[in-house]
């Protein structure tokens, strides 16, 4: 049994890495997506999961239910760019970025991929308060409340 699991660590591509994580992380499996990530994302890991654990079991559930469909890989030396999507939202996500680092793919992801990203359309926020809020539009202009004073 010890066999199957070594190998089953050791994934050797970054679309298996992307894949694994992608799934662990939407089904709220954070000490599972820990073991294929860089340190600064098991450090956001972290923080997530001491806020998911307040969500309600119904949403826990939920989140369980979730597929991960990977649409490209795109690899360029030790970097490599994955996009997908997911069951619950067939519009494609932020893309995932992976680094190797000692022959082995990592996610390094950051709130801030999620954040005003390069598909602003499609972005999804990651908050410490509320893992699935969407994204704000940043592109909307600014308006000021109406303060006038109506006669």
């Amino acid at each position: 049994m010890s066999g199957f699991f070594l190998i089953s660590c050791n994934k050797s591509s970054p679309k298996d890495v992307a894949k694994e994580w992608l799934t662990d992380f939407y089904h709220l499996d954070y000490d599972a997506a820990k073991k294929l990530s860089t340190e600064d994302t098991k450090n956001m890991m972290t923080t997530l999961q001491g806020f998911t654990n307040a969500l309600p079991d119904s949403a826990k559930q939920k989140a369980k239910s979730v597929t991960i469909n990977i649409k490209s890989v795109k690899e360029d030396g030790n970097n490599a760019v994955v996009t997908f999507t997911t069951s619950d939202d067939t519009k494609e996500q932020p893309p995932l970025k992976l680094i190797k680092q000692n022959d082995k793919w990592l996610v390094q992801f950051s709130k801030g991929d999620f954040v005003g990203g390069e598909n602003k359309e499609n972005s999804a926020t990651i908050t410490t308060d509320n893992p699935a809020a969407p994204a704000p539009n940043t592109d909307a202009p600014m308006t000021k409340p109406d303060t006038a004073v109506q006669h």
